[in-house]
């Protein structure tokens, strides 16, 4: 086999700069994630891909109050210069901008442009969260959702309540196609206090043999009858 033309030489690099360029940046998005968490949402990496990210989010006010939504997230193979990622959520999530079949949410109208030093993945997954916080209808890709919710707010909050609970048991589901999938399950009052003995029985136990091997005797430093420091009675 005949050696490699220095063009082709500098294309494999080339194709190597970039792959390296493309992990740092996405391992940097996950690390501003780790250290500025987005309240109530998780995601994880897939095994496969660094590309797509497991999540799960969940909302503790307003409309959806209780809700469970797993979602997933597809970055753009030249992120960031390749637009806004993609966020799918499970099927079934009844929201003006989420398309109910598919899951996808609609990020075009906060995101027309994705502009690499001032958007990140930080920034999509709070939108994603605020929306079931603030219900947008003017851009709507669920047009009966906001019909409803314009005109019928009461059958809404039904379906919302409908589609909550379906979320709730579809997210309950383990996903087996990858080993990074966020999986989940009912409360276990057993399992839970036993990881807890786990986590906090050898710290308390720590605690309480410093305790009792403190030094309960000593030489004083102030002599006797006075307020004068770090003196001693006369030998």
């Amino acid at each position: 086999m005949g050696r490699k033309s220095p063009s082709m030489q500098r294309d494999e690099q080339l194709t190597v700069y970039n792959q390296f360029l493309l992990e740092s940046t996405i391992g940097a998005e996950y690390a501003q994630l780790l250290q500025h968490p987005v309240p109530g949402v998780y995601v994880l990496p897939s095994d496969a891909s660094s590309l797509i990210w497991y999540g799960l989010m969940f909302i503790r006010v307003g409309i959806y109050q209780n809700a469970i939504f797993k979602f997933t997230l597809s970055i753009p193979r030249n992120y960031p210069d390749g637009g806004c990622p993609d966020f799918d959520f499970q099927s079934g999530v009844f929201h003006p901008l989420v398309d109910y079949v598919t899951g996808q949410l609609d990020t075009r109208s906060e995101f027309q442009k994705w502009r690499r030093d001032i958007n990140h993945i930080h920034n999509l997954l709070m939108y994603a969260r605020n929306i079931f916080h603030t219900i947008d209808t003017t851009h709507a890709v669920n047009q009966e959702a906001a019909r409803l919710y314009r005109h019928d707010f009461e059958k809404y909050k039904r379906r919302v309540q409908d589609s909550i609970e379906a979320c709730r048991q579809e997210a309950l589901n383990p996903d087996p196609s990858d080993v990074h999938g966020i999986r989940t399950g009912e409360w276990q009052t057993a399992v839970m206090r036993a990881a807890r003995e786990q986590i906090f029985e050898p710290e308390l136990k720590a605690d309480s043999e410093s305790g009792s091997s403190a030094q309960t005797s000593g030489m004083s430093w102030v002599k006797a009858g006075t307020y004068e420091p770090f003196s001693k009675e006369d030998a």
